[in-house]
C-alpha cells in the first residue's frame, strides 16, 4: 500500500471506522444513532479548537478600530501601513488564519467518516472488518452483513442519496450557522502589501454573499452524497450552532436586538 495512503487510513480511516463500529455494536447496529454519537463526541474532543477559533475571530472584529485608524494614519506609505498591521496582529495575538487553521482540524474527521460512510453504501454483502482495532475483535462482528445493520434512521435511506428535505434542513442549517457567526465579527480590514495587485473588495459583502453560495453548496453536496453523510452534517452543523449560541449568548442578544429595532424604524 502506498505509504500517503497508509497514513490516512491508519490516522484517519481506521478511528472513525473502529467509533462507528463500537456504536454499532452498543445500539443494535443502529447507523443513524451511531453516526448522530460518533458527531457528538468527535466535537467534543475538537471542542477546545473550536471555542479558541472562534476567539480569534472575535479578537479580529476587535481590533477594527485600531486596523482602521493604521490605515488612515499611514495612507500615504502602504509599506509602513502593512508593517504596523502585522505588528498589531502579532502583539494581540490575532489573526485571519488562525481561526481557519482551528477549524481545519475538523476536516480529516470529515474526510473520513465521509469515506466510512461511503464504504458501507458500496458494500453489498458482508462489511470487511480487516481495520477493526484488534480488542474490538471482542464484539465478535465477523461476518456481520451490511443487511444486518438498521440503515433507516427517521424515514431516511442512509446509504442512498438524493433526500430534498434532508438537503433543505441542511442548508437551512448551514446558512443559519453563518448567519450567526457574521454577527460575531466582520471581516478583517487588511491594507494592500505595495505591487500585489488591486484593492481588496469589501468583504463583509463578500462574506453576506458566501453565506448564501456556500449554503446552495452544501445543499447540492448532501443531496448527492449518502444520508449519513448528510445526517453528519447536520448533526455537527447543529452541534456547531448550540456551541456558538452559548459562547456568545450575550452579544448575540445585543446584535439581534439591534436589528430588529433597525427594521422597525
Amino acid at each position: 500500500m502506498n505509504p500517503i495512503v497508509l497514513i490516512v487510513h491508519d490516522i484517519i480511516y481506521r478511528p472513525i471506522f473502529n467509533l462507528l463500529i463500537l456504536f454499532l455494536a452498543i445500539f443494535d447496529l443502529n447507523l443513524g444513532i451511531s453516526i448522530i454519537l460518533l458527531t457528538i463526541v468527535i466535537r467534543l474532543i475538537l471542542l477546545k479548537p473550536a471555542l479558541a477559533g472562534n476567539e480569534m475571530q472575535k479578537q479580529m472584529t476587535d481590533l477594527q478600530p485600531k486596523l482602521k485608524e493604521i490605515q488612515e494614519k499611514y495612507k500615504d506609505d502602504q509599506q509602513k501601513m502593512a508593517d504596523e498591521t502585522m505588528k498589531i496582529l502579532k502583539t494581540k495575538g490575532a489573526g485571519p488564519l488562525k481561526g481557519c487553521l482551528m477549524l481545519l482540524i475538523q476536516m480529516p474527521v470529515f474526510i473520513g467518516l465521509f469515506f466510512v460512510v461511503r464504504t458501507l453504501s458500496e458494500t453489498e454483502g458482508i462489511i470487511d472488518m480487516s481495520s477493526l482495532y484488534s480488542f474490538l475483535e471482542l464484539l465478535n462482528l465477523g461476518g456481520l452483513e451490511i443487511s444486518q445493520v438498521n440503515t433507516q434512521f427517521l424515514g431516511l435511506e442512509l446509504l442512498n442519496s438524493g433526500e430534498i428535505i434532508l438537503s433543505l434542513i441542511a442548508g437551512i442549517l448551514i446558512f443559519t450557522q453563518m448567519k450567526l457567526a457574521t454577527l460575531n465579527r466582520q471581516a478583517p480590514t487588511i491594507p494592500n502589501i505595495p505591487g500585489a495587485g488591486a484593492n481588496i473588495p469589501d468583504l463583509n459583502k463578500v462574506m453576506k454573499f458566501m453565506n448564501i453560495f456556500l449554503a446552495l453548496i452544501m445543499m447540492s453536496f448532501v443531496y448527492s452524497m449518502p444520508s449519513g453523510i448528510g445526517l453528519y452534517i447536520v448533526t455537527t452543523t447543529t452541534f456547531s450552532i448550540i456551541q456558538f449560541t452559548i459562547q456568545y449568548k450575550e452579544i448575540i442578544k445585543i446584535k439581534l436586538k439591534s436589528l430588529t429595532q433597525k427594521t422597525k424604524n
